[in-house]
């Protein structure tokens, strides 16, 4: 992925963006994705302003984004300024990794994933929440026309065209999770679809 966008310049309302896009299931999602934790300690892996908060507040949480912005609005008490590809953690600190509608924004997938392993302690999961495409040709052409006439207004309105372009492009970047997330050295790895079309998916890797 080459494009990038200045998620300072909307820091303040790609919470409500996904909620949009998600047509307002994206808190259900997170709480049916947090299921499958494990252990006590989460890294929030692109936390933003801690949307995830409410649903990750029972465990020992730290919060990582490149954003300083969104890391200011954040409200988890332990919050690291740092990028998915260089996680400046020690090997198996964490029991879970936690990722929610930022993994198609991330610019190395692979270097993230391996990073992920890392930092992930043996037996932990990998639990990643994501949108993207609808398999069906028919659907996906009308989710196309939806997300590109929503997030262009949104843009229009807020004076951030480039940016919310650049999210609507970013459901593009990568293939379908079924052809593009690999187990590689995890163990096990669980994906499904969910959402009125399976635009979002779950993947759950374990380590």
């Amino acid at each position: 992925m080459s494009e990038k966008a200045n998620f300072s310049n909307i820091y303040k309302f790609y919470d409500l963006v996904n909620t949009v896009l998600t047509l307002g299931f994206d808190k259900s999602w997170r709480k049916k994705a947090v299921n499958n934790l494990v252990g006590t300690s989460v890294l929030d892996l692109g936390s933003g302003t801690g949307a995830a908060y409410e649903q990750l507040i029972n465990y020992e949480t730290t919060a990582i984004d490149p954003d300083k912005k969104m890391l200011e609005l954040n409200t988890f008490e332990n919050k690291v300024l740092g990028f998915a590809e260089k996680l400046p953690f020690e090997d198996n600190s964490f029991d879970n990794i936690f990722c929610s509608f930022v993994w198609r924004n991330v610019s190395d997938t692979n270097k993230a994933l391996s990073e992920v392993y890392r930092v992930l302690r043996p037996g932990g999961k990998f639990v990643l929440l994501d949108m993207t495409r609808p398999k069906n040709s028919f659907v996906k052409i009308l989710h196309k026309i939806g997300t590109f006439i929503v997030l262009h207004l949104i843009g229009l309105f807020t004076f951030n065209l480039k940016e919310y372009r650049f999210l609507y492009k970013s459901l593009d970047f990568y293939p379908q999770p079924e052809n593009h997330l690999k187990k590689d050295t995890f163990i096990d790895l669980q994906i499904e679809r969910m959402g009125l079309f399976d635009f979002v998916y779950l993947a759950v890797f374990t380590k």
